[in-house]
């Protein structure tokens, strides 16, 4: 059995701040760290650090280069990732020192992947295999049209939280939203 999952991949830029700013004010950080992030890839190298075999279907722009190779090194199989001419998607994540955050977040290519690359990726799946999505790419809806005639079993994180997204994919799973 595998995991495909269709997953966001970001550059999370952390700035750690005396605190968080309110509208119109300047604040000056005091650290910042960069990390491989996006709720997908987080979700890839969790289930391959526990021993899972990983397949991530997504993309990155010209400069991700880097994230699929932190991918790469956590033992995901980056096959399925696609570089676009688009920005990778990052976010800016303000953290102050009780834990406190505030991010914003740019999809970039994370929201320009095909339904052919989604598709030549399920191709490869097997019946019983298991389709990981969030709400951090596009395609979720198709993605899991073709995974259930294919049958494979889909999972499905609400995060982040769309109510829009949320009823299209309660749906898709036989839930009724009113």
């Amino acid at each position: 059995m595998a995991i495909w999952n269709l997953g966001s991949i970001n550059a999370d830029m952390v700035y750690t701040m005396p605190h968080l700013p309110v509208a119109g004010e300047t604040l000056a950080a005091t650290g910042l760290d960069q990390f491989l992030g996006g709720k997908g890839a987080n979700m890839s190298v969790a289930a391959a650090r526990a021993g899972s075999r990983v397949h991530h279907i997504g993309a990155v722009g010209p400069e991700g280069g880097w994230a699929v190779a932190r991918l790469m090194e956590y033992g995901v199989d980056t096959r399925r990732i696609a570089t676009l001419d688009l920005p990778t998607g990052h976010a800016i994540i303000a953290v102050d020192h009780r834990g406190e955050n505030q991010i914003i977040l740019f999809p970039g290519a994370n929201r320009a992947i095909t339904r052919d690359q989604v598709g030549q990726a399920l191709c490869e799946a097997n019946a019983g295999d298991i389709l990981v999505l969030q709400n951090e790419t596009n395609m979720q809806a198709e993605a899991a049209e073709i995974a259930r005639h294919l049958g494979l079993r889909v999972a499905y994180a609400a995060a982040p939280f769309e109510a829009a997204a949320v009823q299209a994919g309660f749906a898709l799973f036989g839930f009724f939203c009113s």
